[in-house]
């Protein structure tokens, strides 16, 4: 009996052991998964940030050659209005 009962014994701590690893294994899975996952999103709103930063490039190209031309025609606007106070 004392062999019966020391083979048991052995048993359930083999047993325990074994749910120990499945449990570190199926942990490690499921961070390997978690960060496969996080790792993806993070490229998608690099790639979002990406697109718009480029978006305000492009507007703010826009905004000054907009500047630019309203720049010119004020001053257009001016040399009229300088050249029709000044004639008599």
């Amino acid at each position: 009996m004392a062999d019966g009962n020391g083979q048991n014994g052995t048993n359930g701590t083999r047993a325990r052991w074994a749910g120990v690893l499945v449990t570190i294994i199926l942990a490690a899975g499921a961070m390997t998964i978690q960060w496969g996952v996080v790792t993806t999103k993070l490229q998608q709103l690099e790639k979002r940030m990406d697109e718009f930063i480029g978006e305000a490039r492009t507007i703010r190209a826009e905004y000054q050659a907009m500047e630019r031309r309203v720049s010119y025609l004020e001053g257009k606007v001016s040399g009229m209005a300088a050249t029709k106070g000044g004639a008599p």
